[in-house]
């Protein structure tokens, strides 16, 4: 069955100014079509703050239980489009505030993520006394689990300046990819022969495994793990945003703040912004 990857236009041509230089495309992939409605708010939040501020973009959606083959399908849509500056990966079940991603835009980093909470939460932890004071989302804010690991450097050191931290992976659920990014990963991907349903949009016959899972020292990789791997492997650095607050939706909504979380438990790096 061919899946709906859909791509249509919005704040483009006449609504961007002509030396806009920024160009977004928007992957949106799904399960079965379905959209959380805070995600669709936000999402129509984020279209207004790029049409006021004249930035270029598109979106593109495939409905897919492979979510490793529709990631890789996405990103190489965009290379093959050259006049996308940017890939955005945004999971529709995610909540984020209008200035989220023009931040992550602003940081102009090869490889970026906004640092998210996991949707599941483990029932069995135990309140203890250092969360004395702390109300129900606070606790659950410094105990949930984030959806990245921050690098340190050979002195065991790491820094975040305005937010921003270097990391060994994030996740693809708030997830910014560069051009120069993409094009310097190429080369060490496997290219494919575009499957079957998605080889009419990628007219061009190459079809790189981006997000295909790798392993490490005998450990699996999920997809978003192994595109980070490869990104440093040549030579981009991955970057997180950790301040910003971020809704994931699942059973529940689970709502933090890395930043947050990481001063809950004592363990912020050092801050330099």
């Amino acid at each position: 069955m061919i899946p709906a990857a859909s791509s249509s236009s919005a704040a483009t041509g006449t609504d961007a100014p002509a030396q806009a230089p920024l160009n977004i495309l928007i992957a949106l992939p799904t399960y079965d079509n379905s959209v959380h409605f805070d995600f669709a708010m936000a999402l129509a939040g984020l279209m207004e703050t790029f049409k006021e501020r004249g930035i270029g973009f598109e979106y593109i959606h495939t409905a897919s239980s492979h979510i490793i083959r529709a990631r890789n399908f996405f990103a190489n849509y965009f290379l093959s489009h050259p006049r996308f500056t940017h890939v955005l990966f945004l999971d529709t079940d995610m909540d984020f505030s209008r200035e989220a991603i023009a931040r992550l835009l602003a940081g102009d980093k090869p490889v970026a993520g906004i640092a998210c909470p996991y949707r599941y939460f483990d029932v069995e932890k135990r309140i203890t006394a250092e969360d004395a004071g702390l109300t129900l989302r606070e606790w659950q804010e410094k105990t949930v689990d984030y959806n990245t690991a921050i690098r340190a450097d050979a002195q065991g050191n790491s820094r975040v300046n305005a937010g921003w931290v270097e990391v060994n992976h994030i996740g693809t659920g708030i997830f910014l990819v560069r051009r120069d990014a993409m094009e310097a990963m190429a080369p060490l991907t496997q290219l494919y022969r575009p499957p079957a349903q998605y080889a009419a949009y990628l007219p061009d016959g190459r079809f790189y495994a981006f997000f295909d899972t790798v392993g490490e020292k005998g450990v699996y990789l999920s997809e978003d793990l192994s595109f980070c791997q490869r990104a440093r492997a040549a030579g981009m650095p991955v970057w997180a945003l950790i301040d910003e607050k971020i809704v994931h939706h699942g059973q529940s909504a689970i709502s933090g703040t890395f930043m947050r979380s990481l001063e809950r438990r004592g363990h912020v790096p050092g801050n330099s912004g």
